[in-house]
């Protein structure tokens, strides 16, 4: 491992401890356990690993009094991550994923959310709760990293774009650099555009549902009756209503079988939501056909491109091709990281380990260019020298423990104290209060005036 890369993971590890007010020893330790164990299955089973020296009940009693610096973390966690790209810019990826936990009843504030269903005709939701995280990608480097910035629950009354915007402007806040953030189509609406309209070096590249309504620029005032608020209406879905565009142009791939693709990119500019007249954002078109010029998919897609920031068509392009890198982590925590399968007693604790899991893989993250993978007979690596080739998240959690035997932990080794005289005779704690899932009514929208 080269000297730079082991300085930078001990002042991350050396910083987050220090971060840590109580309980810093056991939830340092679980931390390095979520990190290294490939074995675990639960949270308590983290107690069996070599880098947790404490007993199982420090799982729970450790999150249950740990407190840390919220700021402090979050300060650290932006410093690791990577310099800005060539193009001067921090690309980062916004998004929610759901934690079900539909017979946990014990735990508050459930509600019904959004799961994903690859059964059609079922409804795609569950009971439990949704986090929404942030996070820098590699614009350039064609691999699965996050560079995690923060994570929040989402309470049962908010809404995924309501703490996703609050995230954005907190980073803007904190950071001065050019930020350029990407996300799905839950985030391509009217508060998006009217959030980072008014941000001085934040830019957004976000999809819009194609059955959208929009509008162009008004006509100018001819002096007479009421002003007209909104120009020619522009459907996404009726090519009837689209004028020529401000910018067009196309370019050829081809695939691995030989075929050969054309990429068409068209922008529009000044175009606006009816809920949002005075905020105004440029439209993108990607459309891929084939030779005859038959689309290769039922829909094009269709970004907008608000904020203070210009950004080529092929940029545009290139910055929401790197969106999927979210769905990587996602993957990656809930069947490595024990994202779903954790089923912690209290909301607090469930909070708690979320942020454990979050540290767990900012190590790993920082050392993905320096371990060596441990490959299966199945898995593939290409001969290429590091530092141009960085091991995924799942080779470098095998080979994690080689690398905490060597660069040691901060934490103190633990002190007996004695056996406990456990609970008094005939004491019967009493049960936990029981929660009802919270159902949320019809949402109204509220039109400006």
């Amino acid at each position: 491992m080269s000297e730079q890369t082991l300085t930078l993971l001990q002042q991350f590890r050396v910083g987050l401890y220090a971060s840590f007010h109580q309980r810093a020893d056991a939830v340092f330790e679980l931390m390095d356990a979520l990190a290294s164990d490939t074995q675990a299955r639960s949270a308590v089973e983290l107690s069996l690993s070599p880098a947790f020296r404490r007993q199982y009940a420090s799982v729970y009693d450790g999150l249950d009094g740990w407190q840390y610096e919220s700021s402090e973390v979050q300060a650290l966690l932006l410093t690791m991550a990577p310099a800005p790209s060539a193009e001067g810019f921090r690309l980062i990826g916004l998004d929610h994923t759901p934690k079900p936990r539909p017979y946990a009843e014990t735990v508050s504030d459930r509600s019904f959310v959004y799961e994903p269903t690859p059964i059609r005709g079922n409804k795609p939701i569950t009971i439990g709760h949704a986090y929404s995280v942030m996070g820098q990608i590699d614009l350039h480097n064609r691999d699965t990293w996050l560079a995690v910035l923060a994570v929040a629950r989402i309470s049962s009354d908010q809404t995924p774009l309501e703490v996703g915007l609050g995230q954005m402007i907190d980073l803007a806040r904190r950071c001065d650099d050019e930020l350029v953030f990407t996300a799905d189509s839950e985030y391509g609406q009217p508060l998006s555009a009217a959030c980072l309209d008014q941000c001085r070096h934040v830019t957004g590249v976000f999809r819009v549902r194609s059955n959208r309504k929009l509008y162009r620029r008004p006509p100018a005032y001819s002096g007479q009756g009421h002003p007209v608020w909104h120009g020619p209406l522009f459907r996404l879905n009726d090519p009837t209503t689209w004028p020529d565009p401000d910018e067009s142009q196309q370019s050829s791939q081809t695939d691995g079988p030989g075929r050969t693709w054309t990429t068409h990119l068209r922008r529009w500019n000044h175009l606006h939501f009816r809920e949002a007249r005075h905020h105004e954002f440029d439209l993108v078109q990607i459309q891929v056909t084939n030779a005859q010029g038959q689309p290769r998919f039922r829909r094009p897609c269709w970004l907008m491109i608000c904020g203070r920031r210009t950004l080529s068509l092929t940029l545009s392009q290139a910055v929401y091709q790197r969106r999927p890198v979210m769905e990587h982590y996602f993957r990656f925590i809930k069947q490595r990281l024990l994202f779903t399968a954790a089923q912690l007693g209290t909301t607090s604790h469930e909070e708690k380990f979320v942020q454990v899991i979050i540290l767990a893989y900012q190590q790993l993250y920082l050392a993905r260019f320096e371990l060596e993978p441990t490959l299966r007979p199945w898995e593939r690596f290409k001969p290429v020298p590091p530092p141009q080739q960085a091991a995924t998240p799942a080779q470098a959690r095998r080979g994690f423990a080689r690398l905490l035997a060597r660069i040691g932990s901060p934490t103190h080794p633990p002190k007996p104290r004695g056996k406990s005289p456990g609970r008094p005779k005939g004491y019967r704690p009493p049960a936990r209060p029981r929660y009802p899932v919270v159902k949320k009514g019809p949402m109204v929208a509220s039109r400006p005036p």
